[in-house]
């Protein structure tokens, strides 16, 4: 069976013609046109375990502006068919993906991850993905029910000693570099 990646989130139409701006979760704007279609879950929070049923389209183009991407679909042709899909996830069948590289991983298979250090320590697991300008840094929640706070991983060959996609399993160097615990 096939699994949905969560890809993007439609912030609100741009133009007049029935494009949108969209939250991007993608590594580029060419990623939509690598993929071709994509399916928009119209009011669905990105958050929600909810089903909800989804329309299924063809991206034309796909452009950046601003930190986001610029997504024109076929059928789309008017702001009023746009600003209706404002709230959308966009998600894309796990299969439409291309294969990764070695040291190469999708955020999905990321998150959710176990994190360790090399001494076999449990630290959490990764919660969230910050994308920075030269890596991404990794937020591993806190280890145990009192919730020790979390840990910022820069996603850097330094930091990062291992990775099991399979084993969902992530193995830390513990001398990275500052290691920031965030308390709540």
């Amino acid at each position: 069976m096939s699994r949905d990646i969560v890809f993007g989130e439609v912030v609100k139409p741009h133009g007049v013609k029935g494009a949108l701006k969209v939250r991007s979760y993608a590594e580029s704007p060419e990623s939509y046109l690598r993929i071709k279609k994509i399916t928009l879950l119209l009011g669905k929070s990105g958050d929600s375990d909810e089903a909800s049923v989804g329309t299924v389209f063809t991206v034309l183009k796909a452009s950046g502006m601003g930190g986001k991407v610029i997504l024109k679909l076929q059928g789309l042709d008017s702001r009023e068919e746009a600003e209706a899909l404002v709230g959308s996830v966009i998600t894309v069948k796990r299969e439409d993906l291309p294969e990764t590289d070695d040291d190469e991983y999708y955020w999905d298979d990321l998150i959710g991850m176990e994190v360790y250090n090399v001494s076999g320590e449990y630290l959490g697991i990764i919660k969230k993905i910050l994308q920075t300008g030269s890596n991404d840094v990794y937020i591993v929640g806190g280890k145990g029910d009192e919730g020790e706070g979390e840990i910022l991983v820069p996603g850097t060959h330094d930091a990062v000693r291992e990775v099991d996609v399979s084993e969902r399993r992530m193995i830390i160097e513990p001398d990275f570099g500052p290691v920031f615990n965030v308390k709540d």
